[in-house]
């Protein structure tokens, strides 16, 4: 074994070793938030055994089929497990039930995969199946990141702390990084395999010192506003009055209502409204208004007396400012877009 070889190995070896020190550490805090830190620890865990694998098969001559599928396999809980953990740590209300086990089915057929294929299959099966299989397993990751880096980007809207989503883009962009090269391993003739492990070292180590010096990892075991006081009470009539405005006043029709024009009308601050809303519904502001736009684009599109208003017309008539949020959050709230559910109408 050369030189460089031992020197990658224990690089990528440190690496991996880091992980897992870190898992144990996240896993055995007892305080601060017990949920975040748990699904944080397992995300290492699983990362650094995806990373073992990629070390193992660049240095050994020899790599059973399973070891190397069931190490694939579990890219695919790479995603869910930074989804949760996100939001996890930007809202304290967040419990796990059984229904976020549906995250972790890709996974689950992935390992079953690797569990049954062994060596001879590798030459009998067809090609074509392991092209599948290996974009499946890219694009699970890249769609998971996608879709948290939205979440968080929905949450900042509605005030989540700085330092909190610093944290989080941080641990994306170390995973975006780490997606990248094992993307660029496929094409091992150009990039060498090894790139992956070393990259994912480097990340963590990275992330580590950044985390540690700047004290994000404090933040995990804070709550989303925690330096905002406001008693049940006061929700609870914060609440009341700004669903009678957005709803029983139609303030939602209104395309120019923001989070900062109704926490002025309510004198309050965009900080506590936000959170009122949040906490009371489980929908940042944005989402929590266009509900109440779709509803009303829905009742006019049920109305005979708006048959021949146009599908634009219809969205700026229930408040919204641009066909295509008007598109978006309709489809997102009812599986269907205006256009098709108008359609359904007339058959």
């Amino acid at each position: 074994m050369s030189a460089n070889q031992i020197f990658l190995i224990i690089v990528s070896g440190l690496g991996v070793t880091h992980g897992l020190f870190l898992a144990i550490f996240l896993w055995t805090k007892q305080k601060g938030n017990f949920l975040a830190n748990r699904l944080l620890s397992i995300l290492l865990v699983v990362l650094s055994f995806r990373v073992g694998k990629s070390v193992f098969l660049e240095f050994l001559q020899k790599l059973d089929a399973k070891f190397i599928f069931i190490g694939l396999g579990t890219m695919m809980a790479i995603g869910p497990l930074f989804y949760l953990f996100s939001k996890a740590s930007t809202n304290r209300s967040f419990q796990w039930n059984n229904k976020h086990l549906i995250h972790f089915l890709p996974c689950f057929l992935a390992v079953l995969f690797g569990l049954w294929i062994n060596d001879n299959d590798l030459e009998s099966l067809p090609k074509l199946l392991f092209v599948f299989l290996f974009l499946s397993y890219y694009s699970h990751f890249l769609i998971y990141l996608i879709k948290t880096k939205r979440y968080i980007s929905n949450q900042r809207k509605a005030g989540l702390k700085d330092r909190t989503y610093k944290l989080l883009m941080l641990l994306f962009y170390g995973l975006l990084i780490i997606w990248v090269a094992y993307v660029l391993n496929l094409f091992d003739e150009l990039i060498p395999y090894v790139v992956g492990p070393v990259l994912y070292s480097l990340v963590a180590y990275l992330i580590s010192f950044i985390v540690i010096s700047k004290g994000y990892l404090q933040d995990i075991d804070q709550e989303k506003y925690k330096t905002t006081r406001v008693s049940d009470e006061q929700v609870e009539h914060l609440f009341s009055k700004a669903s009678a405005l957005i709803v029983d006043q139609n303030q939602f029709k209104n395309p120019e209502l923001t989070l900062k024009s109704l926490s002025k009308e309510l004198n309050v601050s965009t900080q506590v409204l936000s959170m009122v809303i949040n906490q009371k519904s489980q929908k940042n502001f944005n989402a929590f208004v266009n509900h109440y736009r779709v509803e009303e684009a829905i009742r006019l599109l049920n109305d005979q007396n708006y048959q021949n208003l146009t599908i634009s017309s219809i969205a700026y008539e229930a408040g919204f400012n641009s066909i295509s949020s008007f598109n978006s959050a309709f489809k997102k709230q009812t599986d269907k877009t205006p256009q098709a559910y108008r359609q359904q109408l007339t058959k």
